[in-house]
């Protein structure tokens, strides 16, 4: 009930901004599978691998004025509903670990990370004075992390990470069946990301 959507707007420049729409529906699957990969090979003792799998669908239904105005002569873009804004249509990862207890560093493990991120709406469409704006999609882009940590005792923990080691060019579009294929709307890089911590508990 009344969930917040971001649609676009216009005044003198197009602008995004958050609204209640009177109702949506957000439901999913998520399948996981994990496997140490030592109960099957000893060879292969301290090897993990896994990967999980989401899969949304959602929709929200446009207040009644909004989609009337679609309607009109000038606009011609009827709509009672869409997608919901940043529910991906689906996600899902998989991942390699490794632990060093074979080599008598039990406290010590790396691992990589891949994930995928599905089409997401990120702006509902708009219209003023005439004026259309279509929704506007992420489309689907995968980034890829590598993390290693050591534990010292019991109370200290060092950590390293990199994110976004392929670093993909993030896309945007205007997307509408009334205006035919996907239109460019932006077009960036986020760059690789490197952390270190350190922790310590009592």
């Amino acid at each position: 009930t009344d969930p917040i959507e971001y649609v676009q707007r216009i005044a003198d420049f197009p602008y995004t901004t958050a609204v209640n729409y009177p109702e949506g529906s957000l439901e999913g699957w998520e399948f996981e599978a994990r496997q140490g990969l030592g109960r099957l090979w000893d060879w292969f003792d301290g090897w993990t691998l896994g990967g999980n799998l989401t899969l949304i669908d959602s929709e929200v239904i446009l207040p009644e004025e909004e989609a009337e105005q679609f309607e009109e002569p000038n606009i011609e873009a009827p709509m009672k509903k869409r997608d919901m804004t940043n529910a991906p249509e689906h996600l899902y990862n998989i991942f390699a670990t490794y632990n060093f207890g074979r080599w008598n560093l039990p406290n010590t493990e790396t691992g990589l990370y891949y994930t995928v991120r599905g089409d997401t709406l990120v702006a509902g469409a708009g219209q003023s004075n005439g004026k259309y704006l279509p929704n506007v999609y992420e489309t689907e882009y995968g980034t890829l992390n590598f993390s290693f940590s050591h534990k010292f005792g019991e109370h200290c923990k060092l950590s390293f990470q990199i994110k976004n080691l392929l670093d993909p060019a993030i896309k945007t579009v205007y997307r509408s069946k009334y205006i035919g294929d996907d239109v460019t709307k932006t077009s960036y890089k986020r760059g690789m990301e490197y952390s270190i911590g350190l922790e310590g508990s009592l």
